[in-house]
């Protein structure tokens, strides 16, 4: 296994509902260990294999499920 933490800044998160929509977008994910998404801070943390998945896909999940993530 490759763990691998990636924090990904994401100010347009503003609710409970935001963070259910980002962990439903990646809880599923093959590889993901952890997610967590910090509401006063505004970030994203993902614990992940890069065996299984790279942080770039899950930008671009987090991505479609509406959000904008950045480094």
């Amino acid at each position: 296994m490759n763990l691998q933490e990636k924090v990904w800044k994401t100010p347009d998160i503003e609710c409970e509902g935001c963070v259910r929509a980002i962990h439903h977008a990646l809880d599923d994910v093959d590889g993901v260990q952890q997610v967590e998404v910090d509401l006063l801070q505004k970030t994203v943390r993902v614990v992940f294999d890069s065996a299984c998945v790279q942080a770039e896909q899950l930008k671009r999940w987090i991505e479609e499920a509406g959000f904008t993530p950045s480094e």
